[in-house]
């Protein structure tokens, strides 16, 4: 049976009661469709609800046609999330995808128009393919080489550049690599591809690049995909590639229902490609565009809010909507393994309080700093989980890095490790990679809800370190 979204009610859902769960300035993004739109959305504004309300009151009261739209971030959780939150509201029909997961489908259908052959299969997972090049240029491919060169393999792919133009633009990009020289990287591009090709695999990264060529290339295809998708949403804006900034643009045409939505503040993975000036520059790029904010931060006592603007150099601050809490934390400790048995004790002390173990999580910079506070977690009892890249499968405190803690938020954090010699990271080398480094400190300070810890150890295997220079305007 068809859903009568034109006529302003789905399931007993009407477009009032849409409207009503926002305040005004989520209302207004909500409103405002059929024209461009960027949304800068601070930490803890409210992003995933204003992006689902926004497409189920358009779909209430016809501006758009669920069936029709297409709803694109970065993570599948995320879009999980999208879709269950429509269902809730009784809009059904929104395709709400990564970008890989969207690029995937049409390349999967329109390939074999093109090729007269399937798309190759897609491997997920690149460490044994990358391991095969290393060995062939005799490389041991120890576990955090293989990281390394995977890295440089997905910004290459992300940001369109070829192997034989790898080492000048990685130079020029003030790339840092800790186990690989940039010309053993250049070599080992060309490698994993003969591994790769002989293999009869693509990786993911292959995926978007795939599907710019079809759409690039055959006018055909790119009138029947914008055919079926004529209004977009896009989360996380900030973190958009070159190729998934060319993408939107072959899926988008010029049109005007478009909306994107991120955070400059929140831009920590150029790393992996991404570029935040597409979010930035967004309004002067779409004529007729419409700029707005959302700056009430739901998530943060005001006294986070206040740490974090000030270690931040982000030009927009957050009002805080929650009534005042405890006070920021700065706790200095011995050394690593003091700063550890520190941080249990804490755990522990908010745990007797009441926080539930999950409730509360512990972020680092890098993994090393993972297996000092693992151990004294598993030695003091209490129950803990990795967060990566996945949700964990069992209860406990989160033990995460900074980058994989983005998107999430808990009751208390303890932010630790937070000396000098590691944030900023040591590969971090000029003005914009010490910017990035800042505001990764400040993702990691906006994860909590009530209860903010900052620790570093003041000795590191028997030398003095200093605290982070970001958190100077704290102490």
């Amino acid at each position: 049976m068809a859903m009568s979204w034109r006529h302003g009610t789905v399931e007993g859902v009407d477009a009032d009661q849409i409207l009503a769960r926002l305040d005004d300035e989520q209302a207004l993004v909500a409103t405002t469709v059929g024209e461009p739109v960027g949304v800068l959305a601070g930490a803890g504004t409210g992003k995933t609800r204003v992006v689902t309300h926004r497409l189920a009151y358009a779909g209430l009261t016809g501006a758009i046609d669920p069936r029709a739209t297409l709803a694109v971030t970065f993570t599948t959780a995320a879009a999980a999330e999208i879709r269950g939150r429509l269902d809730r509201m009784g809009v059904h029909q929104v395709q709400s995808r990564t970008f890989h997961s969207a690029s995937l489908r049409q390349a999967q259908y329109f390939w074999p128009e093109v090729y007269n052959t399937a798309l190759p299969q897609v491997e997920d997972n690149r460490a044994p393919l990358i391991a095969q090049a290393c060995h062939r240029l005799g490389i041991k491919a120890h576990e955090a080489v293989v990281r390394e060169l995977d890295a440089e393999i997905s910004w290459t792919k992300q940001t369109n550049v070829v192997p034989e133009n790898y080492v000048d633009l990685a130079r020029a990009e003030q790339r840092r690599l800790k186990y690989l020289g940039l010309d053993e990287v250049a070599d080992g591009l060309v490698a994993y591809e003969d591994a790769k090709q002989a293999a009869c695999v693509i990786d993911l990264d292959d995926v978007l690049l795939c599907t710019v060529a079809l759409l690039a290339g055959r006018d055909d295809i790119a009138r029947k995909v914008r055919a079926t998708y004529r209004h977009f949403i896009f989360d996380e804006f900030q973190d958009v590639s070159p190729v998934q900034a060319r993408l939107v643009e072959l899926w988008v045409a010029g049109r005007p229902d478009v909306c994107v939505v991120g955070d400059p503040d929140q831009a920590i993975n150029s790393f992996a490609g991404s570029r935040p000036v597409y979010l930035e520059t967004f309004g002067a790029s779409h004529a007729g565009s419409v700029s707005l904010d959302l700056t009430r931060n739901y998530r943060s006592t005001p006294q986070i809010l206040d740490a974090a603007a000030r270690v931040s150099t982000g030009r927009r601050r957050l009002t805080a909507v929650r009534p005042s809490g405890a006070a920021v934390e700065l706790c200095p400790a011995g050394d690593e393994l003091a700063e550890s048995m520190d941080i249990a004790e804490w755990l522990a002390q908010r745990h007797r309080a009441g926080l539930g173990w999950e409730d509360m999580a512990v972020l680092f910079r890098t993994r090393r700093q993972a297996e000092a506070i693992r151990q004294i977690l598993a030695d003091q009892g209490i129950p803990f989980a990795l967060q990566w890249d996945a949700a964990p499968v069992r209860p406990g405190v989160r033990l995460s890095t900074l980058h994989a803690s983005k998107g999430l938020e808990w009751e208390a954090v303890s932010l630790s490790g937070l000396s000098d010699t590691i944030v900023p990271h040591p590969l971090a080398v000029g003005s914009a990679a010490l910017a990035e480094e800042r505001r990764l400190l400040y993702v990691g300070m906006t994860r909590a809800r009530s209860f903010l810890r900052l620790s570093w150890p003041s000795n590191s295997d028997g030398r003095p370190v200093a605290a982070s220079r970001f958190l100077a305007p704290l102490l």
